[in-house]
């Protein structure tokens, strides 16, 4: 412990400041978030300070415990003060001797250990409405950049904050770019002075589901590279084999021959990476960015991707191909285009092969991936930099992410009385093999099973396995095909059963915040079909019906057929970017709506017919409709210009009991009236149901109406009753 360096400005701050505490976040006001720089021709000097309020017992819980953290391996810590002020009095609350040091590693789960370290101070005696003082500097740089300094300063805050500062002491005719907001200048000595500053920062608020390359707060970005250049030279110095590894490369390279082809030995290289390395990173010191050698990631059979693409540059280019590490942001994809040049902007590595002027891109921690060089699924991280001396620019990676899924359920009924056969087969290429193949290698097969099944149930309570699943795996094509064989009792009990593509609709689901400043993320790459067809003991007549909706981020369609004794439904769904601009959300969630509306389908056999000595032709009383879900959202929005459902107006009513569809609301006059009638109204499994359900408020067809949903806590469907004023 010591006091602050000489070059750090001390701030005044006025500590009665007051604010109330329902107007700030986790109990806590940040009356000022100074940071302080100073870059020099040999070193590297940053001065932190903090003075918080605290307003509630849970800001003394969250702001009591001081988390420091550093890298030891070239960062030194210096704690300056820590101190309590009550009633305008400040009180020394450090003690040295209690400080913590402690391992960070905050991506063990990863696999990652990079040697962090965080310091922790326990500040005594602290009281809501106390301000707490510290303040504590790291002195060091990272050797690694060789002498440059990159930073990026943030402008906003997780908390309410009075005043954010950043304050940066550089060398006077030093080359220096920045970019987020320009600074105020003034020159001090041989130092110009950069300050970046804010006042009044309301606590940030990021709205669910947004994008990953979406940036919602405010920061200034610092970097003494001048171009994108600079920045691959730096790396190319770091991807450098040894001797003792180039002899290790050779030795293992020459086991790949024994395969017949040249394309067989590059599939075996590049699956010895990806499969027979496992992921782990050590990324203490150097290797934070500097690769370990081969030889021994070769030795440990462990590396992160650093490691693993090194290794698989100098395989590749031991069996004859042109490769080069290339950096990547698994991020900000494209968005990495409008920072600038730093070597801390790349979080991954990644492989890229030459072969007749045309790329291929190899990912070496994607174990269990399938197909070839040429057929391998091309990481979707937008923008790279090539490792490689003559470099000049960031490279745009095409994707070539074709994947699907395809599901298809066939239940075949021949007795209404016995049990339904239902066979589900489900086929995965491309990247979605990849995902399966990797999942499948963690779970057994009566796990696979078990889980499987239990997802059928949610729809299907009495559903039970026929046969074990059947699963072929065609690496080579990188294709995955599995059949799983179920019977299910008592289907058609009821009268009639709602089919719902439950895989689809887990693609489709709205955010919680639905009025955006913030675009919305969309799943993408996507692409599945799920299909299903029902075998019935008797003909049916249904008209043939195609629909489709769009918006700018996907394509959904549907189509229903039937032909004698068959019905045939299918759905698909495929996405066209990753994200829904503000302005487009609205148009998003309305189309949402029209799915939801309409994407479960209900079948109303007339059982008693089947009964008659003439069964032959009957006609069945088959409903198609749109069954509203409503799975935890708390929002619906009002849909407009529906289409007319695709069923006879006679059996539009019939179908539906009252309050399972805006069409057949209950009319009540007041809330005791709803429930008195949820009281009465079971599962259709036929138990109680006890919870008080989700309320909810819609303009439907012009009509105002609550939707209660309720989970049954027997067979945990959901059921959703509407209301309408009486």
């Amino acid at each position: 412990m010591r006091p602050a360096p000489a070059w750090v400005e001390r701030v005044p701050v006025d500590t009665s400041v007051a604010v109330a505490k329902e107007n700030v976040r986790w109990g806590i006001y940040d009356i000022l978030s100074d940071h302080q720089v100073r870059v020099t021709k040999d070193a590297e000097s940053h001065f932190y300070r903090t003075v918080r309020n605290v307003l509630s017992p849970s800001g003394v819980q969250n702001a009591s415990e001081l988390s420091l953290d550093f890298d030891p391996s070239y960062q030194h810590l210096t704690i300056h003060e820590v101190k309590v002020i009550r009633n305008g009095i400040a009180n020394d609350a450090f003690e040295p001797d209690e400080v913590r040091v402690i391992d960070k590693e905050d991506d063990t789960d990863s696999g990652i250990y990079d040697g962090e370290k965080t310091a922790l101070v326990f500040v005594r005696d602290v009281r809501p409405g106390d301000v707490i003082d510290y303040s504590w500097s790291l002195e060091g740089a990272n050797s690694l950049l060789g002498g440059k300094y990159v930073d990026t300063y943030d402008l906003s805050s997780s908390v309410p904050a009075r005043r954010v500062r950043h304050r940066l002491l550089w060398p006077t005719g030093r080359p220096l770019n920045w970019r987020g907001g320009e600074p105020e200048l003034t020159t001090r000595g041989a130092e110009q002075v950069h300050v970046w500053e804010r006042s009044n920062v309301p606590a940030i608020n990021v709205e669910d589901d947004t994008p990953s390359w979406y940036e919602p707060w405010e920061s200034v970005q610092v970097s003494e590279f001048a171009s994108w250049a600079e920045v691959a030279q730096w790396a190319d110095r770091m991807f450098v084999l040894d001797a003792k590894s180039t002899e290790a490369v050779k030795k293992l390279a020459a086991t790949f021959y024994a395969n017949a082809s040249h394309d067989a030995r590059v599939t075996a290289a590049i699956r010895f990476v990806q499969d027979d390395i496992r992921y782990l990173g050590i990324e203490m010191g150097r290797n934070s960015h500097e690769p370990h050698q081969p030889w021994e990631t070769i030795d440990q059979r462990w590396g992160d991707c650093k490691d693993k693409t090194l290794l698989l540059v100098a395989l590749l280019r031991e069996l004859g191909l042109e490769a080069h590490p290339a950096l990547v942001n698994t991020r900000l994809g494209e968005k990495l285009a409008e920072k600038l040049p730093s070597p801390f902007l790349f979080d991954h590595v990644i492989t890229q092969v030459v072969i007749a002027g045309r790329s291929y891109w190899v990912d070496g921690t994607l174990a269990d991936q399938g197909g070839s060089l040429t057929t391998l699924t091309t990481p979707s991280d937008g923008m790279t930099l090539l490792v490689r001396p003559d470099t000049t620019a960031l490279t745009k990676i095409p994707s070539n992410a074709k994947g699907t899924i395809h599901i298809a359920q066939t239940y075949s009924t021949t007795d209404y009385a016995a049990p339904t056969l239902l066979e589900v087969k489900r086929v995965y290429t491309g990247q979605n093999a990849d995902g399966m193949r990797s999942y499948l290698g963690t779970v057994s097969i009566d796990d696979y099973a078990k889980d499987r099944i239990n997802d059928l149930a949610s729809d299907q309570p009495k559903i039970q396995s026929a046969a074990a699943p059947k699963i072929v795996d065609d690496r080579a094509r990188n294709v995955i095909t599995i059949t799983e064989r179920y019977r299910v009792p008592e289907l058609w009990k009821e009268g009639e059963w709602t089919w719902y593509p439950r895989i689809l609709e887990s693609h489709l689901t709205r955010p919680e915040t639905m009025i955006r400043s913030m675009p919305l993320a969309f799943d993408y790459p996507l692409d599945i079909t799920q299909s299903v067809t029902f075998h019935f003991p008797n003909d049916i007549r249904i008209a043939e019906s195609t629909s489709a909706i769009e918006t700018s981020a996907f394509r959904y369609d549907y189509s229903v057929d039937g032909s004698g004794k068959t019905v045939w439904i299918k759905q698909s769904l495929r996405a066209r970017k990753d994200s829904i601009a503000v302005s487009e959300v609205p148009d998003h969630l309305t189309k949402l709506n029209m799915i939801w509306d309409e994407m479960g389908y209900r079948l109303t056999p007339d059982i008693e017919k089947t009964k008659s000595p003439t069964t032959s032709g009957t006609k069945w009383g088959w409903g198609l409709a749109g069954v509203s879900m409503f799975v935890g959202f708390s929002t619906l929005l009002a849909l407009r210009g529906r289409r007319r459902p695709r069923f006879a107006p006679a059996l539009a009513l019939s179908m539906f009991r009252p309050g399972e569809a805006p069409v057949s609301a209950v009319p009540v006059r007041d809330p005791m009236e709803m429930r008195a009638h949820l009281s009465n109204r079971n599962c259709a499994c036929g138990a109680m149901i006890l919870a008080a359900g989700d309320v909810q408020r819609a303009r439907y067809a012009d009509r105002e109406m609550t939707i209660v949903t309720r989970h049954c806590g027997v067979c945990g469907k959901e059921q959703s009753v509407y209301f309408t004023a009486a």
